[in-house]
């Protein structure tokens, strides 16, 4: 073989080598800190008249009330990956992400359910599938966590007085990339993409 082929072999088998090395590294989902700690920007409670499923768990519930919240954290833990990766979890109940939040650090998500906020931590859990929990590991996720509830002060701040009513979860999300457009303006396709109309 022509040395100049062989080394043009050897070099791209190399570059080749180096690319998947990388794109095996970014795909590690990030074990999720024990301390992870998330400030509560905004808390609004909302009421549905049509329900909607929860597909963030294994039982899937339908879901009339809950909470809109906006969180602040650390955008390096909010990078999403195309595999497994940290759950978010509010107290006792898994939370749906909205946007993305890595480049502002901030995240708006659903939290079906009554919970009280004063008695939920707001926390990162393990790399899994949310899809895939039942109670129990949830329950097991909240007693493994260091994670504090937030302090009644910051709860304070945060509440939007009122709850915010909505036919079906469609005008929820359009509320919700509401808030995604004020706190993650960068996220500019996502927002777009959300404000398509309905077909009827």
């Amino acid at each position: 073989m022509n040395p100049t082929i062989r080394n043009g072999l050897c070099v791209t088998a190399a570059l080749a080598a180096v690319l998947a090395v990388s794109l095996s590294r970014g795909n590690k989902a990030p074990a999720a800190p024990a301390n992870h700690q998330f400030t509560l920007v905004s808390a609004q409670r909302f009421q549905l008249q049509q329900p909607y499923r929860h597909y963030y768990r294994a039982d899937r519930p339908l879901v009339d009330r809950g909470w809109l919240l906006v969180l602040a954290g650390d955008g390096e833990q909010l990078v999403r990956r195309q595999v497994q990766e940290p759950v978010l979890f509010v107290g006792n109940q898994t939370a749906e992400r909205i946007n993305v939040g890595d480049q502002s650090g901030k995240l708006v998500v659903l939290v079906p359910g009554d919970l009280d906020l004063a008695t939920a931590p707001i926390f990162l859990g393990t790399a899994q599938l949310p899809e895939e929990l039942v109670q129990a590991k949830i329950d097991a996720e909240l007693a493994a966590t260091t994670v504090t509830p937030p302090a009644s002060d910051e709860i304070a701040s945060a509440l939007v007085a009122g709850t915010l009513e909505c036919a079906n979860d469609y005008e929820l999300r359009q509320r919700a990339i509401d808030l995604v457009e004020r706190h993650s303006p960068e996220e500019k396709d996502l927002i777009r993409g959300a404000r398509v109309p309905l077909i009827k």
